[in-house]
């Protein structure tokens, strides 16, 4: 599903010091691209990005002026910020997913979910340090915003690139890190520890489709006008399924019934509400690339961590022709055909601007 129409209303947008934030024409609308959640089902959404950069024929982290993602759309997110390409991305998922969902066998199979997340971490770090090594939030020649939730505090954190003077701490973290960090979903992984910021849980909880607090860091940490036309989003899904009860499961619920749906249908249930909040919002300056499973293809792709040459064929072959579709729909062109200028750092090795507030 393609939603959006083609519409170009030309804005300006000041950065917060009040200078011009450095994209080039001040008349262009700022571009944010959002990527949802969804374990294994990422590999949607990888498809879908090999496809459109293939068609670029250039990093596709260039035609967007702030790269969100949440969980699985987390690490596509900073692969693209990193400029790593999008066939590796790809490969990530459909090569290596087996080892990020990497169950023991045996009795331990069965005991380890009763009580610790049912696949160590171990697997998702190995192949997160292949592909992203040591290079930290502060390399990013991107912007990207990364939700989590930090359970030490409470409440939920966003990982930033240093494209404010107050974003002072983030860029010295690696991207492992925070990869393990929003990907941490309850029940699937454990919490991830990162030193003297607190413990992390899955951004999904906090927001699993971030095309809002893409938004909101446009408007409020980087000046763009709230008016009609001055930012445009690009939200990728991950053949998101309703979570639902059956009529024959009864209402009195526990802990056994419940198990991981209660993430499912927390993540599932924002999906839907950003979805339609976006809509109302931004109307036409809102695109959305997301499909719904079949009946039958429902049964591949159910759960988070289903990894098999089912749910492999099904997420490739959707993600290609959501793409193909996409690149066929003029509601796309204005994303592919904006190129991203330079933007500011106030910190890290890629520090472009003095912090003069500071």
């Amino acid at each position: 599903m393609l939603t959006g129409r083609d519409s170009y209303l030309p804005g300006t947008s000041k950065s917060i010091n009040g200078d011009q934030e450095g994209r080039g024409d001040a008349k262009t609308p700022f571009h944010v691209l959002a990527l949802s959640g969804g374990g294994f089902r990422g590999l949607y959404t990888a498809t879908v990005l090999k496809h459109l950069e293939e068609q670029l024929g250039a990093p596709l982290a260039k035609r967007f002026d702030l790269i969100c993602g949440t969980s699985a759309g987390g690490l596509l997110a900073l692969g693209l910020a990193a400029e790593i390409p999008t066939t590796q991305l790809q490969n990530m998922f459909e090569h290596h997913g087996n080892r990020i969902f990497s169950r023991p066998s045996g009795l331990q199979r069965i005991l380890r979910p009763l009580v610790k997340a049912k696949y160590s971490p171990a697997g998702l770090k190995a192949v997160l340090t292949e592909n992203f090594g040591e290079i930290t939030l502060g390399d990013l020649k991107h912007r990207v915003l990364i939700p989590t939730v930090n359970y030490s505090k409470g409440n939920g954190q966003f990982f930033k690139t240093p494209h404010s003077p107050k974003y002072f701490m983030d860029y010295k973290h690696k991207l492992v890190d925070i990869g393990l960090a929003t990907s941490a979903a309850p029940t699937y992984f454990p919490l991830h520890a990162i030193a003297e910021e607190g413990v992390f849980a899955d951004g999904g909880l906090v927001g699993n489709s971030p095309g809002f607090f893409g938004l909101h860091e446009a408007h409020h940490a980087l000046g763009v006008s709230r008016e009609k036309g001055k930012v445009r989003v690009l939200a990728i899904g991950t053949m998101t399924l309703g979570a639902t009860k059956s009529g024959s499961s009864g209402l009195d619920w526990g802990l056994k019934q419940w198990g991981t749906r209660i993430f499912d249908l927390v993540i599932s249930s924002q999906e839907y509400s950003v979805d339609a909040m976006l809509s109302h919002l931004l109307e036409e300056d809102y695109v959305r690339i997301d499909d719904p499973a079949t009946p039958d293809q429902s049964k591949d792709i159910a759960a988070l961590d289903t990894v098999s040459t089912a749910a492999i064929e099904v997420l490739k072959n959707r993600g290609t022709q959501a793409a193909r579709r996409a690149l066929g729909d003029k509601a796309l062109m204005p994303f592919l055909n904006h190129n991203a200028a330079a933007p500011v750092f106030f910190h890290g090795p890629n520090k472009t601007q003095e912090n003069h507030h500071a």
